[in-house]
C-alpha cells in the first residue's frame, strides 16, 4: 500500500514539466485540461503499480531481493544488517557516474553525428524551468523503480531460474539476475523514446538509438544497486540522477 501510494500520489508532480515540454514543442498540441491530466495519470499509475507491486513483493524475496528497509519498518521483516544511511553513498556514486556517461553519449551524438534534437531524458537542449523538472524528479524514482526493478527485473530473473532450473545460489542465479537486468534496462531505455515524440514524430532511428544508449547504463546501474542493496537504494539513486540532470544541469546552463 505504501509503495503504490508513493508511486501514484507523486504522479501529478510531473504535470508542470509535461506542460513545459508542450509549450516548447513544435506544432499544435492536443488540448487537455489539468484535472483530466491528473485523473488519467492517477489511473495509469494505479493500473501498473497495483499488480506490479503485488507480484514484485511476492517474487522478490524468493530471489533474496526486495525492499529490505520498508519491509522491516512496515511488515515486521528482519532488520537489514547495515543502516539505511549506508545506501546513500553508493546511490549517489552510481547516479553521478551514469549521469556523466549519459552526457558524454549525448555529446558524441551531437558533435560527431550532428544529432541536435532535444534529449528530454537528460534535459539536453530544452528550455524548461528547473523547478518544473525538479518536481517531476519525485515521481519517476518511485513509479519506475517499483515497476522496472521490483516487478520486472525480479519476474524475469525468477522465470529464467524456473525455466532453466537454476539454483537460488551460485553462478546460475547471478547469470539469471544479469540477463534480467539487461532486459529490464533495454525496456527502460525503449519506453523513454516516447519523450522524443513531442519534438520529432515519428522518431528517427538515430534518435531512438541515442535515447536507448543514454538510458541503458543508467538502467543497468539501477538494476545492480537493486540487486545488491535493495529497492530503496535504487529509488534513491534514481532520485539523485534526476536531480543532477533535471535540476543541477538547467541551473548551471541557464541560471
Amino acid at each position: 500500500i505504501f509503495l503504490v501510494a508513493a508511486g501514484t500520489l507523486t504522479g501529478p508532480l510531473v504535470i508542470p514539466y509535461f506542460l513545459g515540454l508542450e509549450a516548447i514543442a513544435p506544432g499544435p498540441q492536443p488540448p487537455e485540461s489539468r484535472p483530466s491530466l491528473i485523473l488519467s495519470g492517477l489511473y495509469q499509475n494505479l493500473m501498473f503499480l497495483v499488480p506490479g507491486t503485488a507480484i514484485g513483493l511476492l517474487i522478490a524475496p524468493k530471489l533474496g531481493l526486495g525492499a529490505p528497509y520498508l519491509e522491516s519498518w512496515l511488515d515486521g521483516a528482519p532488520r537489514p544488517a547495515q543502516p539505511l544511511s549506508s545506501i546513500v553513498r553508493p546511490a549517489l556514486f552510481w547516479a553521478t557516474v551514469t549521469a556523466l556517461i549519459a552526457f558524454a553519449i549525448d555529446g558524441f551524438f551531437r558533435y560527431a553525428l550532428e544529432v541536435t534534437a532535444p534529449a528530454p531524458e537528460i534535459h539536453a537542449r530544452i528550455a524548461v524551468s528547473w523547478w518544473r523538472s525538479g518536481l517531476a524528479s519525485f515521481w519517476a524514482p518511485w513509479a519506475e523503480e517499483i515497476f522496472d526493478r521490483l516487478f520486472l527485473l525480479s519476474l524475469l530473473a525468477w522465470l529464467g531460474m524456473k525455466l532453466f532450473r537454476v539454483s537460488a545460489k551460485g553462478y546460475g542465479r547471478w547469470i539469471a539476475l544479469w540477463i534480467a537486468n539487461l532486459a529490464t534496462a533495454l525496456f527502460f531505455g525503449w519506453y523513454h523514446i516516447s519523450n522524443e515524440e513531442l519534438f520529432v514524430n515519428p522518431v528517427p532511428f538515430i534518435i531512438a538509438l541515442r535515447t536507448v544508449l543514454i538510458i541503458l547504463p543508467v538502467g543497468l546501474a539501477f538494476g545492480w544497486i537493486y540487486i545488491r542493496r535493495g529497492l530503496e537504494a535504487a529509488i534513491l539513486s534514481h532520485f539523485f540522477i534526476d536531480v543532477i540532470v533535471h535540476v543541477v544541469r538547467p541551473i548551471v546552463e541557464h541560471g
